[in-house]
């Protein structure tokens, strides 16, 4: 049996040998808005109520234990944002007009952050404070906003699932993929779907699809290629991917910093090592016969730009700095065991 696990999966091990999962459902609306280089048309208008997106954080024990939010609070490319404006709807603004907040800490992003002067990628931060078994503990991640300077002639894809973690309860996932010419949504398009890098030929040509936990072990990372029609040789538009979480399976793959540099710079490298944990009792396991594969990935096309046959890789400026630009990547880990 297969278990795969990345790295965009903040995981925090607890005193009871649990786990705490942060996870984010939505709306069905992608965080990405687009404006037109020549007109400064903006696409989707986020001014618009139907076109707002929606950020659920969720944060499940996978034992099942009570998960007691203490505190939390968003922050928008660094700055924590203070929701002290009115309050309608049971939404209440923030202090820059361009986000609202209810009381279980759901975000929505109410104005357009796109503009003649904005027009690369923001972050929006999450961290939250939990009790658990009487034990506190604190919890991040980072949601990335894709602003894009488009012209008629580009593509962008984007792909959502209405939850990136599966359990014994919840049995299944959507998964959804839009396309984009320019700032103009295309709904025609052909579409090639991957299971890491191998090809998912059930789910050829479908748009949206459903993941179970029977097409997951531990984690999965989802591929999606879109081309134009289905013929031979048509060339690739766009290409995203998701990954999805089993939070039941009985095996994780955990993947962690180990050097003391955590960010790639000049000089500095960053080793990352995985582990395999057995989630019924916490513990490192360590088969005798565990065949590891690491790969640092890129998160533009979805590549592998360097692979390892062991539980650890070193990532370097040479995978996340290209063509002129610093790139941010993600470690992939899969082991296979019996």
């Amino acid at each position: 049996m297969a278990f795969s696990a990345q790295n965009s999966i903040t995981i925090k091990r607890l005193r009871s040998s649990d786990s705490l999962i942060l996870t984010f459902g939505n709306n069905g609306i992608p965080f990405f808005q687009a404006i037109d280089e020549v007109s400064g048309a903006i696409s989707p208008n986020w001014e618009v109520a139907e076109n707002q997106p929606v950020r659920i954080p969720t944060i499940t024990s996978v034992r099942g234990l009570a998960v007691n939010v203490l505190s939390h609070k968003w922050s928008y490319n660094g700055t924590e944002l203070l929701f002290n404006g009115a309050e309608s709807g049971g939404w209440t603004t923030d202090s820059t007009g361009k986000f609202r907040i209810n009381a279980n800490g759901h975000i929505k992003i109410v104005k357009n952050l796109a503009s003649a002067v904005n027009i690369a990628g923001d972050v929006l931060s999450y961290t939250v404070q939990v009790s658990v078994a009487g034990v506190e503990y604190s919890l991040s991640s980072e949601l990335d906003i894709v602003i894009q300077k488009m012209g008629a002639s580009s593509y962008y894809t984007t792909i959502l699932a209405d939850t990136e973690s599966l359990s014994s309860d919840v049995l299944s996932t959507n998964i959804t993929t839009k396309l984009f010419q320019g700032v103009t949504e295309i709904t025609s398009y052909h579409t090639k779907w991957y299971k890491d890098f191998v090809e998912w030929p059930d789910k050829v040509g479908q748009k949206n699809i459903t993941v179970t936990r029977d097409d997951i072990s531990g984690a999965q990372l989802f591929i999606v290629e879109m081309c134009k029609t289905s013929a031979a040789g048509e060339p690739i538009l766009a290409k995203a991917g998701i990954r999805i979480i089993d939070v039941s399976d009985e095996y994780k793959v955990i993947v962690e910093i180990t050097s003391s540099n955590k960010m790639v710079s000049d000089g500095n490298n960053v080793t990352v090592k995985a582990s395999i944990i057995n989630m019924k009792t916490g513990s490192i396991y360590s088969p005798a016969d565990a065949i590891w594969k690491l790969d640092v990935m890129d998160r533009e096309n979805w590549l592998s730009l360097k692979t390892s046959a062991t539980n650890s890789i070193e990532v370097t400026p040479l995978e996340t700095d290209r063509n002129g630009n610093y790139y941010d990547v993600d470690v992939m880990a899969e082991v296979t065991f019996s």
